[in-house]
């Protein structure tokens, strides 16, 4: 130990008196003699130079005990279990075994199957009555199919749950242990515990907002729909509120990526500010990696996907319905519900898209921000190149999320989203001009042949006088 510290000291000396190309070749030395020191030291393959440790040695208790994550979130799973929409479970303390766990036949998948069963006949009920109220009436207007046709589509979520959700069980069973990993491996490298001081009353009020904005939305349809009875509330009530679920899962997490980015953030610039922290910032690079990895997987294959696809389709059926009901009758009640419509529609999307960006500009653009301000020349070779390597990281592991490869889910999501509404939107208004224009022709032919079927008899009459 003293002897070191007189090397260090030496090396001090002389490098304040050396010259910039002598300063340089007494540095390369004096890094190759570490490495060399650290392969005399090691008997094994020195792979461990290029690659991160694969596997760190973890205590099933103190994953626990540091899984701020999961404590502060536990009531919206808790309600996802109840509702029977992702019915994962908590591995019981102490058993060395993942801490989140998807199987088909567990406990809480036996309630799903019971819940989803008696949801699905409701939901049978009441789609079979309104289809056979139409079929029975006379008015078969396109508008009259398409007004059916958006609360039909409302439907759709429930009958793609078990395809877009339990499907994804092992996704997101997957996303949660990887959150219990990295909290982990985030208290060993930094020394401190990732806190998450807002989440659990955000977590409650989320779980009480879903269904009262669910039986909110529903009653003003009620009220505000003339065909809309009080017995068909009942099919969409659970629908609605696993939306808002769903919306409420994305904002959790996508506030808990910059809660922990920021806590990591603070600890870069800290370590940075130190002594040749090279060393230090190999394992910072590698624990930004392993969140970089959370953010990609949190849009859980298609799960976000097909929810994104049924928004779209009923924003656009339900901005149409309501265009088109103005444009032949004027503003109505029915009307302002479906305008309801669209607006929930568009704020759950908005809530995804913008989310999704603060989390991605917090876990990459702000840690390329204070890398790229570090000054290179007054740090050692060491901390230079790995410096460099953080910087390529985040080029080749972008944290942004992805539903499934097709799209990134950030703010241009949005505006992509409106335009192909507005080209859709511009379509329909068209076919439905043409219709307007046709049935105003027929209506014209009509009354131009009852006037000459008048004017006829009238002197045939004449005549007969």
């Amino acid at each position: 130990m003293i002897h070191s510290q007189m090397e260090d000291s030496q090396y001090e000396i002389r490098h304040q008196v050396l010259n910039p190309n002598q300063r340089q070749q007494l540095e390369d030395r004096r890094r190759i003699k570490e490495q060399l020191h650290q392969l005399e030291q090691d008997n094994e393959s020195p792979t461990h130079m290029y690659r991160r440790k694969l596997k760190i040695s973890t205590d099933v208790n103190l994953l626990d005990q540091h899984d701020s994550f999961y404590h502060t979130t536990k009531s919206l799973l808790v309600l996802f279990q109840i509702m029977g929409v992702m019915p994962i479970m908590r591995s019981p303390k102490g058993v060395d075994m993942p801490r989140t766990t998807f199987t088909w036949c567990s406990k809480a998948f036996l309630w799903a199957y019971f819940i989803y069963a008696c949801e699905t006949i409701v939901v049978l009920v009441v789609a079979r009555e309104r289809i056979n109220k139409f079929i029975s009436t006379s008015d078969k207007r396109f508008d009259e199919v398409i007004y059916n046709i958006i609360f039909m589509s409302i439907m759709v979520p429930h009958f793609l749950l078990p395809v877009a959700s339990w499907r994804n069980g092992q996704e997101v069973a997957k996303f949660k242990n990887m959150w219990t990993d990295f909290q982990y491996k985030y208290l060993i490298v930094t020394g401190k515990p990732i806190v998450f001081p807002k989440l659990y009353p955000i977590t409650w009020a989320l779980c009480i907002v879903s269904w009262t904005l669910s039986l909110v939305i529903i009653l003003s349809q009620y009220y505000l729909q003339p065909d809309f009875q009080f017995s068909h509330t009942f099919a969409y009530y659970h629908i609605i509120a696993m939306l808002n679920g769903f919306c409420s899962l994305w904002f959790v997490n996508c506030t808990a990526f910059g809660t922990a980015s920021k806590a990591f953030a603070k600890e870069l610039t800290d370590v940075l500010a130190t002594e040749r922290p090279a060393a230090k910032l190999t394992e910072y690079r590698h624990l930004w990696v392993d969140l970089s990895h959370m953010m990609q997987q949190l849009a859980y294959s298609n799960m976000y996907g097909i929810y994104c696809l049924v928004i779209f389709f009923t924003t656009i059926i339900a901005t149409y319905g309501s265009l088109s009901e103005i444009i032949e009758h004027g503003a109505t009640y029915k009307e302002v519900g479906l305008f309801v419509i669209v607006f929930y529609c568009m704020s759950l999307l908005f809530i995804i898209c913008n989310e999704a960006h603060h989390a991605s500009k917090r876990v990459g653009l702000n840690f390329q921000e204070r890398l790229l301000n570090v000054n290179l020349t007054a740090v050692d070779k060491a901390t230079q190149k790995e410096v460099e390597m953080f910087l390529v990281a985040i080029d080749k592991n972008p944290p942004t999320m992805n539903l499934d490869g097709y799209a990134n889910i950030n703010r241009g999501l949005i505006t992509s989203n409106i335009s192909f509404m507005a080209t859709y939107l511009v379509v329909l208004m068209q076919f439905k001009l043409t219709l307007l224009r046709q049935s105003a022709k027929n209506a014209f032919i009509a009354s131009l042949k009852s006037n000459l079927s008048r004017i006829r008899t009238l002197d045939v009459d004449k005549l007969r006088t």
